[in-house]
């Protein structure tokens, strides 16, 4: 600011003054907004972080891709229950892509997805396990499906390019008669390498 040599100038200082400082104010309170909403924003995304990190390690320790988030409702569902998880598998515990097709793994967790994440219940546990649903605040969506006995019926013809093709079945699962049944009934997808075969 100039030397205030007379009263003019002395009171366009003072003028200069306080809108400076007035600008200053209103800057430390912009920077200050700036600065909480970029601590929110740290927060969210260390929490974020945690939770991919905790799904990573989970991931690593496990067979499947089953969301931590899915495992964690089953364990809640078999301890109420007292009912072994193994007795309750997943559906995308029990079936894999093939070695010597990996090219189609992930078309194949794409459209197997929401099936994967369903639960065999079978029939002596159904009961139990529809209840314990009913009154549980789930948090998530849950998909079961009843195992009851099946009569051994031929599959239905596949494309000779299904998808169901590429997948196999654990062998020795009680489930795999209706895995394979429901498999070639509603994934029965030709997989097109090229746009001739399309």
């Amino acid at each position: 600011l100039p030397a205030p040599h007379d009263a003019g100038t002395f009171d366009a200082n003072r003028g200069a003054i306080d809108a400076g400082q007035a600008a200053c104010v209103a800057q430390r309170d912009e920077r200050s907004n700036r600065l909480t909403e970029a601590g929110v924003t740290v927060r969210e995304l260390r929490k974020l972080h945690g939770e991919l990190t905790d799904e990573l390690e989970s991931l690593r320790k496990r067979r499947s891709n089953i969301p931590r988030q899915m495992l964690t409702l089953r364990e809640a569902l078999c301890d109420a229950l007292s009912i072994a998880p193994d007795a309750l598998p997943f559906i995308g515990e029990l079936i894999q892509v093939r070695e010597d097709e990996r090219a189609w793994e992930g078309a194949a967790e794409r459209l197997l997805h929401a099936f994967g994440l369903s639960l065999l219940v079978p029939e002596q546990h159904y009961a139990q396990v529809a209840a314990w649903a009913e009154r549980t605040h789930l948090g998530a969506r849950l998909v079961y499906y009843r195992m009851r006995p099946l009569s051994a019926a031929e599959p239905p013809p596949l494309h000779p390019h299904s998808l169901v093709r590429k997948l196999s079945i654990q062998p020795e699962s009680p489930f795999y008669a209706w895995i394979e049944s429901e498999l070639a009934r509603r994934f029965d997808y030709a997989c097109c390498d090229s746009m001739e075969l399309f």
